[in-house]
């Protein structure tokens, strides 16, 4: 069993116009959350965890379509609050995910043109600990990685340090190894901004000498939804 873990608590300045929530804007004759979820249809064994907002739940029930859409496979924790930031939302999910069985952390705006059983293929061959889709990318809205070899040396976030950028995709062989490093990264202090990402936690698994791989792909196989403007341009290249 594979756990899939789709924080979806951040609030963005681009939909704010918006009477639905982003994860109910319809792309393609599909809602957001019907892509994302489609995205993973040829993982087998998987489940679902989500964390969602509250209100978005209670006026608009993404809750009970997250479990329809998911054969009620999942599990839905809802938040009441906003969090530290992305890594201290997933950290609310712990009952489901510290466990030995692998974790795949992702955004819950986007999808890759991808098989994802390529992709962890790919991380249990190499038995990596942990793995991220890469794009090649400057901009500093996303988080970098470095690489020396094959082997990833350092993560950052907001700061470009190469010319890889994590595609939103986290794998962890085991779901506890995760939430042993992002317990490390809050008890050091490790935010920007006063928020926590994700991707601070690989810093610690790298102190903790784990192996981590970047899977890389092409820049036009990653659609991130992060503003009305990309879904029209996903839309158009359809």
């Amino acid at each position: 069993m594979i756990n899939i873990l789709l924080p979806a608590m951040g609030n963005s300045m681009f939909f704010r116009d918006y009477y639905f929530p982003k994860l109910m804007l319809e792309v393609g004759g599909e809602t957001i959350l019907e892509k994302v979820i489609g995205n993973y249809e040829k993982l087998k064994n998987k489940h679902f965890v989500f964390v969602l907002n509250q209100k978005d739940c209670s006026e608009f029930h993404i809750d009970e379509s997250a479990k329809i859409i998911t054969d009620s496979d999942s599990r839905v924790i809802v938040l009441k609050n906003q969090t530290g930031g992305a890594l201290c939302t997933c950290l609310l999910a712990i009952e489901e995910i510290n466990t030995d069985e692998p974790l795949v952390i992702a955004n819950c705006d986007q999808i890759i043109d991808i098989d994802y059983r390529e992709v962890l293929k790919y991380f249990e061959r190499e038995n990596c600990d942990a793995g991220v889709i890469t794009f090649p990318s400057i901009h500093p809205r996303w988080s970098y990685v470095r690489l020396e070899n094959e082997d990833i040396i350092e993560v950052s976030e907001k700061r470009p340090i190469s010319k890889h950028a994590i595609a939103g995709f986290y794998y962890f062989k085991h779901g506890a190894d995760f939430i042993e490093a992002a317990k490390r990264t809050i008890l050091k202090g490790n935010s920007l901004n006063g928020k926590y990402y994700i991707s601070y936690s690989l810093n610690e698994l790298i102190l903790m000498n784990k192996k981590i791989y970047s899977y890389a792909i092409d820049k036009n196989r990653y659609h991130s939804f992060y503003s009305p403007d990309k879904i029209r341009e996903y839309e158009k290249g359809r």
